[in-house]
């Protein structure tokens, strides 16, 4: 048995455009057919691997992310068949290059319940005795921006260390220090060794609580404890019946106990670091 030609059919080419994601990816496909004349009860296998039928994978011409990727026979007569090959992939709004696309940029909110211990104004919540109030909550709203591009590479290592990151530029409008990336992702178009990568990313915006914009992030609790400072030692903290405190205590900055009635300090403790969330190249 044996492949005696392949010609390709320009008859039977054709070609469908899809626009979606309100005008921001164009699909395209490819439809390209051969006659081929064979020895009678060639195999199909032998009749898809005959020479000059593209394999799959194969670019189409002149488009770089369409590949062939289904194909089919039409057996006409014992000798005859005509071989169909599709192809399908992304493009360009303005060119045959996916990566020319415009990102999708999704704006939403998130809410969460979380503990507090001052008040809207900043006073801390405790009693007329200035012992804390615990258990009091109020709505945290923060912005979230889900950000979906085409990039020519991605880096898993670069992905870990922007996951544990605060924006240290002023990213979509907001202040250094106040979007967090939660979340950042990639699926791999066609072939690890060619195409592209669609990467997905999400941005938590953070309003700058009784802080500065830089410091969103930062965890905030009292400066208080069972120790004091008293002249240049530091011991347990005692009542007023000079027994040592069941409580802690506030402490004023420098470790001494807070004076009565005075505001409580607070420490602010770093936990993300801070990088440039425009050199990801995502907007």
């Amino acid at each position: 048995m044996a492949i005696r030609s392949v010609d390709q059919m320009w008859s039977r080419a054709n070609s469908n455009v899809k626009v979606s994601d309100n005008f921001r990816k164009y699909t395209v496909s490819f439809t390209t057919s051969f006659q081929v004349l064979h020895d009678a009860n060639e195999s199909d296998l032998s009749i898809y691997q005959a020479p000059g039928i593209p394999a799959a994978g194969s670019r189409y011409p002149n488009f770089p992310t369409v590949f062939a990727d289904g194909a089919s026979i039409e057996r006409v007569s014992p000798i005859y068949s005509i071989v169909t090959i599709d192809y399908n992939g992304e493009i360009g709004s303005s060119s045959e290059n996916p990566l020319f696309n415009p990102p999708r940029i999704d704006w939403d909110d998130v809410e969460t319940e979380e503990e507090i211990d001052e008040d809207f104004d900043g006073a801390a919540i405790v009693t007329a005795n200035n012992e804390p109030i615990t258990g009091l909550k109020r709505p945290i709203v923060d912005q979230v921006v889900t950000i979906r591009r085409n990039m020519p590479f991605f880096n898993p290592w670069v992905q870990m260390v922007y996951r544990q990151s605060v924006n240290s530029d002023l990213f979509l409008g907001f202040p250094p220090g106040t979007g967090r990336l939660t979340k950042l992702s990639a699926a791999n178009i066609y072939d690890e060794n060619f195409g592209y990568y669609e990467v997905t990313a999400t941005v938590q915006f953070r309003y700058p609580y009784r802080t500065t914009p830089a410091r969103a992030w930062y965890k905030r609790v009292r400066h208080e404890g069972f120790y004091a400072k008293y002249g240049n030692s530091i011991w347990r903290a005692t009542d007023a019946a000079r027994q040592p405190v069941s409580k802690p205590i506030l402490l004023a900055a420098d470790g001494t106990p807070l004076a009565p009635g005075a505001n409580p300090v607070w420490l602010e403790i770093k936990i993300f670091n801070s990088l440039p969330f425009n050199a990801l190249g995502l907007t």
